[in-house]
């Protein structure tokens, strides 16, 4: 299986740069794979961004969750109330 991946691999390679056609054919790719390549480091960004925005939020809740169920401090300290 791995000698006829490589067989095929070395087939497309060699066509594409040993041959008039092939070079040819890498020129109308070129432009192409350029805007691919401009959006995959878009996307890469943006996958990005979002997984600041998730970690953000998590965070968030997480914050949110412990304030809801944190006790009250009392209001005096345990002892009874002084006489004026």
């Amino acid at each position: 299986m791995s000698a006829a991946l490589g067989a095929l691999i070395g087939g497309v390679a060699g066509y594409l740069f040993l041959t008039e056609d092939g070079r040819r054919l890498r020129e109308r790719l070129e432009p192409g794979m350029d805007d691919l390549l401009r959006e995959i480091r878009h996307l890469r960004s943006a996958a990005e961004k979002a997984r600041l925005a998730a970690a953000e939020g998590v965070q968030t809740v997480h914050e949110l969750r412990r304030s809801l169920t944190a006790r009250p401090e009392p209001a005096w300290s345990g002892g009874p109330p002084r006489a004026y």
